[in-house]
């Protein structure tokens, strides 16, 4: 039974969609520049959960939309010396291409803003006529007193907002707090005709009317990082159940955590900004989404290039214990490991910490078990969006494992039967008490990306850190 994190509620709860057929909107990108890590790792993590529900027979409807108008965006493309059209088509391919890179299914739907403006427009006229909002010289604004739950989602006091909320050059507003639905252009900017006067829509207003226009309803699953809670989801949430009081607009809020670098978090005002596209390009597809694999997704994750190197050295190691098997379910024990592991709000490093456990106890197991245990290895990976057989990306070079094993008079075949010969070797001098030459074995092994730990003769793997 899946049970998820929702953000609404702060807790776990039982997954009860409103039918088969499950509605998920992932807030996509606002297409100002290149795509960071953290844009990878939330394309990842929910891409994990939609192949998930595929598995347990949904029928998954995906919405992920391009923000491709937006005060940051007028700024880059002003700064470019390029239109916000040529800038937003530029970043929005370098984003499909790198998501593709990570193997991400492409959504059903990836609507953009510029190309919902009848219906946003629309929207904001509801909430005029529900009393939500109010036009001035400016714009069109949110009038959050009007609205009971606002904060619900984000937990937060008033107070916090009045003194978070940057000061705004636009004097008209009710209330400090109040966000802009529409904002009337300045001269040279981009500009759609409104009742309002020439403008553009608020960030929120965005996401609230494509879906709305796709989905004609509420949704099962709102999906995002969790810096987007505040404001822009608890907008969201509010300018929707104001428009639509009769209706709930979302039942499942999930929230990914972000990416921090030595404890401090990855933000384009630390500029400490990481392009995924580099580490694609290093590292392969393959390689990032594992390593995104390897924490909860709901908790930070510490990011630097040591662990991707040992998400490599990880990741070659699953690919060389499943090759030459077929994809298949066999170990019933490992399906209803790796399902426990998902229904409990999608513990992917869990289930891995599993898997690694069964792999360094080969000993145990039979030439059946082993060889069920890699088949169902290779279906699960197959299930979370991961393709074994390809070994490019991860630039695994046959020759140079074979010259390396040659070494210490080790025939390589595959790197499971290399490594097993090569720690009993270890093993051997370690019981010898030549403890000089089995630190020789173990540190010439780590060149190559390989680690070991002492004390567990049948482990190699990375070393959590």
């Amino acid at each position: 039974m899946l049970k998820l994190h929702n953000t609404y509620s702060n807790t776990v709860e039982e997954f009860k969609p409103n039918s088969d057929n499950v509605k998920i909107y992932l807030c996509g990108p606002t297409v100002q520049s290149s795509p960071h890590i953290g844009h990878g790792r939330s394309a990842v993590v929910f891409d994990f959960l939609i192949r998930y529900l595929v598995y347990l027979d949904y029928e998954v409807n995906f919405v992920r939309n391009i923000t491709d108008i937006e005060d940051k965006i007028i700024e880059r493309a002003v700064e470019e010396g390029i239109t916000t059209e040529e800038l937003a088509d530029r970043v929005t391919k370098e984003f499909q291409d790198a998501y593709s890179s990570l193997n991400c299914l492409p959504p059903d739907n990836e609507p953009k803003a510029t190309e919902t403006i009848d219906h946003i427009i629309n929207f904001i006229e509801i909430l005029i006529e529900n009393g939500y909002a109010y036009a001035t010289l400016s714009g069109v604004y949110f009038e959050v007193t009007k609205f009971k739950d606002y904060l619900k989602l984000s937990g937060r006091n008033k107070e916090e907002v009045i003194s978070g909320t940057r000061v705004d050059l636009e004097s008209d507003k009710k209330n400090t707090e109040d966000f802009a639905l529409w904002k009337i252009s300045k001269e040279n900017e981009p500009s759609w005709n409104s009742p309002w006067g020439d403008g553009r829509p608020g960030w929120h207003i965005e996401c609230s009317a494509m879906i709305d226009k796709i989905f004609d309803s509420g949704i099962d699953i709102h999906c995002g990082g969790n810096d987007l809670i505040f404001p822009h989801h608890e907008n969201e949430l509010a300018q929707s159940s104001a428009a639509f009081e009769n209706q709930v607009f979302v039942k499942y809020w999930l929230h990914n955590g972000m990416i921090n670098l030595s404890g401090q978090k990855m933000s384009k005002s630390e500029g400490n900004i990481k392009l995924l596209n580099e580490y694609i390009d290093k590292f392969g597809g393959n390689v990032i989404r594992f390593f995104f694999l390897r924490s909860h997704y709901r908790k930070p994750q510490e990011f630097s290039e040591a662990l991707l190197e040992e998400s490599k050295t990880t990741f070659r190691r699953i690919q060389d214990f499943t090759s030459s098997f077929e994809a298949n379910a066999s170990d019933l024990s490992i399906i209803e490991t790796f399902k426990n592991s998902m229904n409990d709000d999608l513990n992917t490093a869990k289930f891995l910490g599993e898997i690694f456990e069964k792999m360094n106890n080969l000993s145990n197991l039979s030439e059946e078990e082993e060889k069920n245990l890699k088949e169902t290895i290779k279906f699960i990976f197959e299930i979370l969006g991961f393709n074994l057989d390809i070994k490019d990306s991860v630039k695994i070079n046959h020759d140079e494992l074979s010259k390396f094993f040659n070494t210490f008079q080790i025939n390589y075949e595959n790197l499971e039967q290399a490594m097993e010969e090569f720690l009993a070797k270890r093993e051997k001098l370690r019981s010898d008490k030549d403890f000089k030459q089995a630190d020789v074995m173990r540190d010439k092994l780590k060149e190559i990306g390989l680690l070991i730990k002492d004390g567990d003769d049948s482990a190699w793997y990375w070393e959590n850190s």
